[in-house]
């Protein structure tokens, strides 16, 4: 059960019932900053004919459209758990594509919402965003598995003073946008060595280790920025030689307590980053000898993902 503690009242706020009513107003009043993406087309969009499958007429409880799919979003708002959830607004989505011409007129002229021309918007997907305090286990797998990722699940809670905490399940935009800033970095990568005969050799000495690999290439870049470096190829691992500084780049598999897919040995003092990246310092105590190691540096840091290769390089780049 989610808590949340006010340090203002020194106090856990108490979790708090409201009809989907104020759920609907509530967003309503925040859009521009729940949902600053999309376009606002209206709360209560009256669908009429043959909606549900029992034919009767229906509401949409939030229509939206969102400009980078050029897409119309159907929100649909519960209190609590609904198993009809998804069915109800998949009649909602039928309807909308049935009847697209009828409902873009009525959100560009009952609404009068600036919409794109009719043309260009997609007809044939409706986007959906399910709001709701629950979400049952096969609902929440049988939208991970719809191949368009056109269903979004977001869980809502709401506690007294107004405060309300939210959980994307899937499509979180801001993992999507991390996800894709990721992608770009990677292929800018791969653009601007592609022609480098050093790459051969690195997909020789990765093999199968791709997220290592990947994250290397992100650590090159960088040493790239600053002066020559020199790779120097062995069996199990990389030398890379850049002005007085040496690196070792060793292989890791993503496995173990570590979870690391690339580790790097420097001998700059990195300690002071062991809150943010897992390190070893090869000298313990009062000792001077190292550790063994493939590398002969004295610092082994290990990494899971490119972020921790972003902290590490902006913290030594003004010592190269």
């Amino acid at each position: 059960m989610p808590k949340l503690f006010s340090s203002l009242n020194k106090k856990f706020l108490l979790q708090i019932d409201k009809p989907e009513k104020e759920l609907n107003k509530f967003i309503c009043e925040n859009w521009k900053d729940l949902f600053p993406k999309y376009i606002f087309v209206a709360s209560e969009f009256p669908l009429k004919g043959n909606v549900r499958s029992l034919g009767n007429n229906g509401r949409i409880d939030i229509l939206g459209y969102n400009p980078d799919t050029k897409k119309f979003i159907i929100f649909e708002l519960k209190k609590d758990y609904d198993k009809n959830i998804t069915d109800q607004s998949a009649d909602y989505r039928d309807y909308v594509q049935d009847n697209f011409s009828d409902v873009y007129l009525y959100a560009t002229q009952k609404y009068e919402v600036s919409l794109p021309k009719f043309t260009t918007i997609n007809q044939d997907k409706i986007e959906i965003i399910l709001i709701a305090k629950k979400f049952s286990l096969t609902q929440i797998d049988r939208v991970k598995k719809i191949k368009d990722n056109n269903i979004t699940l977001i869980k809502y809670f709401w506690f007294e003073n107004d405060l309300i905490f939210i959980d994307y399940i899937n499509n979180d935009p801001d993992d999507i946008k991390i996800e894709n800033t990721n992608t770009k970095k990677i292929n800018e990568i791969k653009n601007i060595i592609a022609q480098d005969p050093e790459m051969f050799e690195i997909e020789q000495f990765f093999g199968k280790y791709v997220a290592g690999k990947e994250v290397f290439l992100f650590f090159l870049r960088f040493l790239k920025t600053k002066n020559n470096a020199e790779l120097d190829f062995k069996q199990t691992r990389i030398r890379v030689k850049i002005a007085n500084l040496t690196f070792s780049i060793v292989r890791q598999g993503g496995q173990g307590g570590r979870k690391a897919i690339l580790q790097i040995n420097t001998d700059i003092d990195v300690s002071s980053l062991s809150d943010k990246i897992q390190i070893d310092d090869r000298i313990r105590g009062n000792g001077q000898k190292k550790k063994g190691s493939l590398g002969l540096e004295r610092f082994e840091v290990f990494f899971r993902n490119s972020e921790e290769i972003q902290t590490f390089w902006d913290f030594i780049k003004d010592k190269l």
